[in-house]
């Protein structure tokens, strides 16, 4: 028998290796091909080391501090990729940890009272990430998938607006150098094939490099000064120290929840990507994933560094590259360690021009804000659904044109309203707690046992389809309803409130014929988020069912 929306979801419980896949999660690839893919990744995230440069010239620091700054940032994402990369202390797929973006705009703030505030304020949300994390599955409803998508498109927006100001900063020959950057990634990213495609970014960065070079614009260094610095040695550690700034809290803490939500969603699609019959999200990895994405940022402000997260470019290049094994981040852990202890390249990425920083800032935005729509495109859009993004929205693209009502705020407020994704978020979460109000959704199904079973599944997937419930949880609840509904159910109860679907099941008769069903439970005990059972003074029995959406 099939049921409507169920399809061949059936056999979809155990984990099914996906056919494009050509070294999967738990496969050893040979040694030269490991390190060829572990130099692939390196290569795609290693455009995000411009974030760091920027940082550090908005603090002030000289060109030796910063090339110290740069290489623990590398120690710090090659530890970070190596934990996020284990099954026991992180999410157990292969994501490669970068310096992201969404820390940029209070790191650029915090950064006019020095690095140590930075890298304070870094630490500082580095521990409430992985405080956060303990929350997630009860944080979970107040963070739905529109929110997500809306904190990704507002990173992108503030990426995008900070390359900008950077790139015209040296004129119209500035400009020229930008755009030739950002042209140049952009041609690759879209008309590229393999190799080009993977690397559009860092072809930009060099055809931009070349540029300016031939442009005779004043820099902060001589590219010709990398080759004569030393091939291999030891970071300064100099840069060391920390400082805490309350005036900064609220950004960095704002910053923390959009990394944890990136990390949640490129857990969730490693996971679709390692399993041909995925059916749910996984819970205790995305937790671990959050978990450990935060510790690498506390440890990261701990070695005078800015904030890192998840690279979701390296996930989608693992994806086309039909790579996902865990073991190829030994081997980007390990580049990330040679070149860390390479002042011949943290030299050549410090003095890397602001047109190009700028250009290249300009690129990534564009595809934080593609990837922010491509979730939003995910979320079933009702009135509520959009009300809790356009305003919001609304909100942080005044923030970032500095709209005069920013301006009328008191002195004391200012300081808290300083990051248009701490804005966003807020208001976002305000608007989506008051459109909510009441708006939960509950249904009661009197069950006849003299009615078909495909009857009243029937009935049931009607009801899920007015809660534009997800697919995949419709999917589970027909699984489990098809085990558990016999001539002993009698009621049922549903009730969704947007994020989380309850499912109550009243079974009738002895009370041994109440605890058992016909069929086993083998869906109800796997596809369900929670499962408990109860019984009653009157013989009966209630089996209550959770899923998360």
């Amino acid at each position: 028998m099939t049921f409507p929306g169920l399809g061949g979801a059936a056999d979809s419980l155990m984990a099914r290796r996906p056919d494009g896949l050509i070294h999967g999660l738990d496969d050893k690839p040979q040694a030269l091909t490991l390190a060829a893919l572990g130099l692939q990744h390196f290569m795609v995230a290693a455009p995000n080391l411009a974030i760091v440069v920027m940082i550090c010239r908005a603090a002030g620091v000289d060109a030796a501090t910063a090339e110290g700054v740069l290489s623990f940032s590398l120690i710090v994402l090659a530890i970070a990729t190596l934990v996020q990369c284990s099954r026991r202390l992180g999410s157990g797929y292969f994501i490669v940890a970068c310096n992201s973006g969404i820390y940029l705009s209070a790191s650029l703030a915090a950064a006019a009272g020095g690095l140590p505030v930075v890298c304070g304020m870094t630490l500082v949300a580095g521990i409430f990430q992985a405080f956060f994390a303990s929350l997630l599955v009860r944080a979970r409803r107040f963070f739905p998938n529109e929110i997500v998508a809306l904190s990704i498109i507002i990173v992108g927006i503030e990426i995008g607006v900070i390359g900008l100001t950077r790139l015209s900063g040296a004129g119209v020959p500035g400009l020229v150098v930008g755009g030739a950057t950002f042209f140049v990634s952009v041609v690759f990213g879209v008309f590229g094939r393999g190799s080009w495609r993977l690397y559009c970014s860092l072809l930009g960065m060099s055809c931009g490099y070349l540029m300016h070079l031939a442009s005779g614009i004043p820099g902060p260094g001589s590219a010709g000064d990398a080759f004569s610095s030393a091939l291999f040695g030891l970071p300064s550690f100099a840069h060391l120290k920390l400082e805490f700034d309350l005036g900064y809290l609220l950004p960095f803490l704002f910053a923390a929840v959009a990394a944890s939500l990136k990390t949640m969603g490129a857990v969730d699609i490693c996971a679709r990507i390692n399993d041909a019959a995925w059916v749910r999200p996984e819970i205790r990895a995305i937790r671990r994933g959050v978990l450990a994405d935060g510790l690498s940022t506390a440890l990261s402000g701990m070695f005078g560094s800015t904030g890192t997260n998840s690279s979701t470019s390296s996930v989608g290049v693992s994806h086309a590259s039909g790579a996902t094994s865990r073991v190829i981040g030994i081997a980007v852990a390990a580049w990330m360690l040679a070149f860390a202890l390479s002042p011949a390249f943290t030299h050549l990425v410090v003095n890397l021009p602001d047109p190009v920083v700028g250009g290249t800032l300009v690129f990534t935005g564009c595809l934080v804000i593609a990837n922010g729509f491509q979730i939003l495109g995910t979320v079933p859009m009702d009135m509520r659904r959009a009300g809790v993004v356009a305003f919001p929205l609304l909100v942080a693209i005044a923030r970032v044109a500095n709209a005069p009502l920013f301006a009328q705020l008191p002195d004391s407020v200012k300081p808290l309203m300083s990051s248009a994704l701490a804005i966003g978020v807020f208001t976002a979460l305000l608007v989506n707690a008051f459109l909510s109000w009441g708006n939960a959704r509950r249904a009661t199904i009197a069950l006849d046992p003299a009615h078909p079973v495909g009857e009243q599944l029937r009935r049931v997937e009607r009801i899920l389809r007015e809660w534009n419930v997800a697919h995949n949880v419709k999917v589970r609840v027909m699984l489990t309803l098809r085990e558990l509904l016999d001539e002993h159910a009698s009621s049922l109860k549903l009730e969704f409130n947007g994020c989380t679907l309850h499912v109550n099941l009243t079974r009738t008769g002895s009370s041994q014929d109440a605890q058992t069903t016909p069929h086993g439970r083998f869906f109800s005990d796997r596809v369900s988020d929670a499962m408990a059972r109860r019984k009653r003074a009157d013989g009966s029995s209630v089996i209550s069912l959770c899923f998360e959406q």
